[in-house]
C-alpha cells in the first residue's frame, strides 16, 4: 500500500491537472488534498475535492495498457475489506486510472470513471475474476463496458 501511496503522490499535480480538465467549469470553486491514511484504508478513496467529493486513484505499469480494462482488488492477502467491498458499501465517486510511461515518469493514458457505473457492472456480474499467484483476487472491468454504463467521465490518452 505505500507503494501505492508513493505514485498518487508523485504524480499528484498530473491527478490534479487532469481532474480540473475533465472539471472545467468547477475549477474555481475547488481545492484538492490528499486524504489521510485513514481515509484511503478505510473509505477509498486517495483526492479529497472539497471534502465532499472524493476521488479513488489507480496507477498501472506501462506493460498493462495493452488489456483496456480498470482491475480492482477483490481479495486481500489477508482477507481484509477490499476496494470494491469499499465501492460496494457506496464510498468514492469517482475513480481516476492511470497508466504510467515505460519510464514511469509521467501519465499517458487516463480514464476517469463514475464508479456508480462500476457499481452498476459490479451488480449485473459484467467483470471477469482473476487470480494472482500470491492469493490475491481482482475483478476487471473493460472500459468500453464502464462507457456503456455512461460511467466515462474523461480521458486521456
Amino acid at each position: 500500500m505505500d507503494n501505492v501511496r508513493f505514485l498518487e503522490n508523485k504524480f499528484k499535480k498530473e491527478i490534479e491537472q487532469h481532474i480540473s480538465k475533465a472539471l472545467p467549469s468547477l475549477t474555481k470553486y475547488f481545492k484538492f488534498r490528499p486524504s489521510t491514511n485513514e481515509e484511503d484504508s478505510n473509505l477509498s478513496f486517495d483526492l479529497v475535492f472539497n471534502l465532499d467529493f472524493t476521488i479513488s486513484v489507480r496507477i498501472r505499469k506501462n506493460k498493462y495498457l495493452k488489456y483496456k480494462d480498470l482491475t480492482i482488488r477483490s481479495k486481500s492477502k489477508n482477507n481484509g475489506k477490499t476496494e470494491i467491498d469499499k465501492i460496494m458499501e457506496g464510498k468514492a465517486q469517482v475513480y481516476f486510472y492511470a497508466y504510467m510511461n515505460e519510464c514511469e515518469d509521467r501519465l499517458i493514458k487516463v480514464f476517469m470513471a463514475d464508479v456508480e457505473a462500476i457499481r452498476k457492472l459490479t451488480f449485473v456480474k459484467d467483470y471477469k475474476h482473476k487470480k494472482n499467484n500470491d492469493n490475491t483476487e481482482f475483478f476487471t472491468y473493460n472500459f468500453k463496458d464502464i462507457k456503456w454504463m455512461n460511467g466515462n467521465l474523461y480521458e486521456y490518452n
